[in-house]
């Protein structure tokens, strides 16, 4: 009887904690194109979709809660959760298009820095992505998980950026990868530092922008478009902010920036030549602590590269992914790698079956395509990766 009885409560304790896994892809419902950077969630659980608008969400709970900034939320019970889920866009009042003074809208956020966002260090969990493209093809990948000590959430009302600000312990981390191409070039990767510091650079409005502001049906939201004037140097910013109208917080930004850049290196100008480059940030309000935080962003920067070997240039893009879980820790942590160092450079063991069971970013098809071929077709070319 006594043997019955704890295989009863086993039983029961395998249900209880026992989880579901659901896969799926999530659309625009107009446009019908893959939704990246969409939260897939519910109380105990959370992952995000992928540039294929893939999703893998493991759970133990039956509701599922859909959100992407400027969409509507959409809540399904597992049991009628499809293949795809499509998203409504929210809807633009635009009989009350409003032209605004950018640093008007950039001085209301800043009025609300410290209401806003934790300006104290505190710990939170991370994922980053690193992939590097040559010609539109793949040649390295590089994912990271781990805890992040950082000093603040946002800078602002004077804090300004110091060589420690950023610690890393690392967790886990897959790694692999051309080092160098066939014409020799190495193409440097940020550093842990330079990502979590970017992603926080926002200020993309100024005098010569054209600014427009969109409220919201229904909604407290507001959507603020800006898009730089005709300049001498080239270069067009245009982009947008999603602002909580009743806090001022900002829920989400994307700035596109195309034009000639130059190089902080002047020799290398005539090597090098700036393309295109991006950044889209998603904030996240803690309920209980009533402040916000980046949740999840991505940044993206296109580069033409020759050398006087090979003047036919090649073009290599770098994208850099983020998603933070978790915010407003207090764990105590210790740094084991360099945050100043290329990403690519560093060294961390490689744990076969905790990336086979992640699921907080999917990898795209593209990304198993590398995966699978890269010992194939680099002849004379020098690989790296921990995944070997």
């Amino acid at each position: 009887m006594r043997n019955y009885l704890l295989l009863l409560l086993y039983l029961s304790c395998t249900l209880l904690h026992s989880q579901t896994e659901f896969e799926g892809i999530i659309m625009d419902a107009d446009e019908k194109i893959p939704l990246e950077f969409v939260h897939v969630f519910n109380r105990k659980h959370s992952t995000i979709s992928n540039t294929d608008g893939r999703f893998l969400l493991k759970t133990s709970l039956d509701t599922v809660l859909f959100f992407r900034n400027g969409y509507e939320k959409k809540e399904l019970s597992l049991k009628t959760l499809k293949d795809t889920i499509y998203l409504e866009k929210k809807v633009v009042a635009l009989d009350e298009v409003v032209v605004t003074n950018a640093k008007t809208i950039l001085q209301r956020i800043k009025d609300s820095i410290n209401s806003n966002y934790l300006l104290t260090p505190h710990t939170e969990t991370f994922f980053i992505r690193a992939l590097l493209r040559k010609n539109d093809t793949v040649v390295r990948l590089q994912d990271m998980t781990g805890t992040l000590l950082r000093k603040t959430s946002i800078y602002g009302n004077g804090l300004a950026m110091e060589r420690k600000d950023y610690q890393v312990q690392l967790a886990e981390m897959r790694q692999l990868g051309i080092i160098r191409d066939e014409h020799g070039i190495y193409f440097e990767l940020p550093s842990l530092y330079n990502i979590f510091g970017e992603f926080m650079r926002l200020n993309a409005m100024g005098p010569d922008f054209e600014v427009i502001e969109k409220p919201y049906e229904n909604s407290e939201e507001i959507r603020v478009e800006f898009n730089s004037l005709p300049s001498e140097d080239g270069i067009n910013s245009k982009g947008h902010y999603i602002i909580n109208g009743a806090d001022n917080a900002i829920l989400s930004f994307e700035v596109v920036n195309q034009g000639a850049i130059n190089s902080p290196k002047p020799a290398l100008d005539k090597y090098s030549h700036f393309l295109k480059g991006s950044s889209s940030m998603y904030f996240k309000e803690d309920v209980e602590k009533g402040l916000y935080y980046l949740h999840r962003a991505k940044r993206t920067f296109s580069l033409e590269v020759k050398t006087e070997k090979h003047p036919m240039p090649d073009v290599y893009e770098m994208e850099i992914t983020l998603y933070t879980p978790e915010s407003f820790g207090n764990e105590k942590i210790k740094s084991n790698v360099n945050e100043h160092k290329d990403i690519f450079m560093l060294k961390h063991p490689y744990n076969e079956a905790y990336w086979q069971e992640q699921s907080w970013l999917p990898l795209t098809e593209e990304i198993k395509e590398f995966i699978r071929t890269i010992g194939e077709g680099t002849s004379g070319l020098k690989t790296k990766g921990n995944m070997n």
